[in-house]
């Protein structure tokens, strides 16, 4: 009878501790933060003023119930530990795209203008006479000019064009390690890598930063790009595919307005994207 009795006890002690656990993970947001300014910038003088970390930084004001950690990863570390389902959200990816269906999203937090090609200024000319402008990136992915990408990196309805002949080329490189956006940047700017893909914006943070420094870097130039021309990049939070990812959404989708309209994250989306950067209410495109 004790031992009944005890088996009893230690179910209902189980199934409250269970209990507990599950809502302490649900007051819960884990962000993964890795290091690619202008998204997250962790020293120098934009430290902490990625608009990705001005994000975070957001909801964690607007939702000052719930306990926020950042855990501060490698991506490709971030999406695998998303797609084993741990629990874990990314703030800055592209809603609704073919590489990224594994995860579930808030609604959308900012808009992105479309990426273009970066390159050197002494390679810019060769590239549009050639490739016209905005230029043909299906032709210029087809042709022996030598592309690098950071590892993990995704690039939204242009992805399928790297993969069916970039990826499998002798002229694909990627870049990894901490830091890999902006090593790439210098790789261009020395002539190491002919061109990447990517937003305005990371050629506008090097320049800023880095590009001036160095006598033997040279100018960076954007092309845009014929295949992609005006179409809007739409971003949002990810989260793991659980019932905690779920919840975390729920939780963030519940404040969006003031995040969207917060004066903090709007001055940070300027200084990055630029004032006259696409406004996610204005557009219904999804990439």
């Amino acid at each position: 009878m004790i031992g009944s009795i005890l088996k009893v006890q230690l179910f209902l002690f189980m199934l409250l501790a269970s209990t507990w656990t599950f809502a302490d993970q649900h007051n819960e947001i884990v962000w993964g933060v890795n290091v690619s300014p202008p998204f997250h910038i962790w020293q120098g003088e934009y430290e902490n003023a990625g608009f990705c970390d001005t994000l975070v930084n957001t909801f964690e004001r607007e939702l000052p119930t719930l306990s926020q950690t950042k855990r501060k990863l490698p991506s490709r570390r971030i999406t695998k530990l998303m797609r084993s389902n741990q629990h874990l959200c990314f703030p800055c990816l592209i809603k609704g795209s073919n590489y990224n269906k594994d995860f579930i999203f808030s609604e959308v937090t900012h808009a992105y203008p479309p990426h273009g090609v970066i390159t050197s200024a002494s390679n810019a000319q060769k590239l549009i006479k050639r490739f016209g402008e905005p230029l043909s990136f299906t032709q210029l992915a087809q042709s022996n000019y030598r592309f690098a990408q950071p590892i993990e990196r995704r690039y939204g309805e242009l992805q399928p064009i790297v993969e069916d002949y970039l990826i499998p080329s002798d002229h694909f490189q990627e870049v990894s390690g901490e830091g890999a956006h902006m090593n790439l940047m210098a790789m261009i700017a020395t002539n190491r890598i002919d061109y990447t893909l990517d937003y305005k914006m990371l050629m506008t943070y090097f320049q800023r930063t880095e590009g001036q420094s160095d006598p033997d870097f040279e100018p960076l130039v954007f092309i845009p790009i014929k295949e992609n021309q005006d179409k809007v990049i739409l971003g949002a939070v990810g989260c793991s595919n659980n019932r905690w990812g779920q919840h975390a959404i729920n939780n963030m989708n519940r404040v969006l307005n003031q995040v969207k309209s917060d004066s903090d994250f709007l001055q940070s989306l300027d200084l990055w994207l630029g004032t006259d950067r696409p406004r996610p209410e204005f557009s219904d495109e999804r990439q």
